[in-house]
């Protein structure tokens, strides 16, 4: 099995301005996440950045980056055009590592790739238990995984569905290089906007999405300065 990593990384965070270069016990941000992609079984690794900042630190630090237009609304947008610039073929399976993860297991990427090819499905995604602190906290959304490890629905709003079912959804998707191309040239559907849900633009085009449990010990998305001090605290811890 081969696949390709792509990790987005801007600089125009607004809660935490410039994320990707913050240090991180001696290492930035996007180093973390490069490093621990490196673990994996992936063919290749960029990052995908609208800045010219990021691209020279990944120069300086042997990190094979591409310089994307400053125009995309989201990160899909922005892997889209990566995947047109690296000339991936239309079969190629794409994991989408986000850029503020720098404790990802190197085995939740090859499990999720392993699950794209297996069920040769054009979206994949991971999901964790869901903390009972987490149940009714919108930041955190929520997935509902029925038989054959397909995705039911997403929502941020905890008694979405059944709740004894509902588990933590995890940022991290794979794709077939083709749906990822075809999929941002799609309108934004209702469900979307409303729950503030790029996924729901593939349901609702009636796509089968399905996820496989992380492995992982930390899920931890940098996006605040709260997050970078506990990021700083489990990178002492694991030294």
């Amino acid at each position: 099995m081969s696949y390709k990593v792509l990790i987005p990384a801007r600089l125009g965070s607004t809660r935490l301005p410039g994320k990707p270069l913050k240090e991180i016990e001696g290492k930035t941000l996007i180093q973390r996440v490069v490093d621990q992609v490196k673990e994996s079984k992936a063919d290749s690794i960029h990052v995908a950045t609208d800045s010219q900042e990021i691209i020279e630190h990944c120069d300086l630090n042997g990190i094979k980056a591409v310089l994307t237009s400053i125009n995309h609304q989201t990160g899909s947008d922005r892997l889209a055009e990566t995947c047109d610039v690296l000339q991936f073929m239309d079969d190629d399976i794409v994991i989408n590592v986000q850029g503020d993860e720098p404790f990802i297991d190197p085995k939740d990427i090859d499990n999720l790739a392993s699950l794209a090819a297996e069920k040769n499905a054009n979206m994949v995604t991971l999901f964790s238990d869901l903390k009972e602190n987490d149940l009714y906290d919108k930041n955190v959304v929520k997935i509902w995984i029925g038989s054959n490890s397909l995705v039911e629905d997403f929502s941020r709003e905890g008694h979405k569905l059944d709740i004894a079912r509902a588990k933590k959804h995890l940022g991290i998707y794979g794709y077939k290089a083709s749906f990822l191309r075809s999929f941002v040239s799609w309108q934004q559907t209702h469900n979307e906007i409303e729950r503030n849900l790029e996924q729901m633009r593939a349901m609702d085009n009636g796509e089968m999405i399905f996820a496989t449990e992380s492995v992982g010990k930390y899920h931890l998305g940098v996006d605040t300065e709260i997050d970078l001090k506990r990021a700083i605290e489990i990178a002492k811890q694991i030294k």
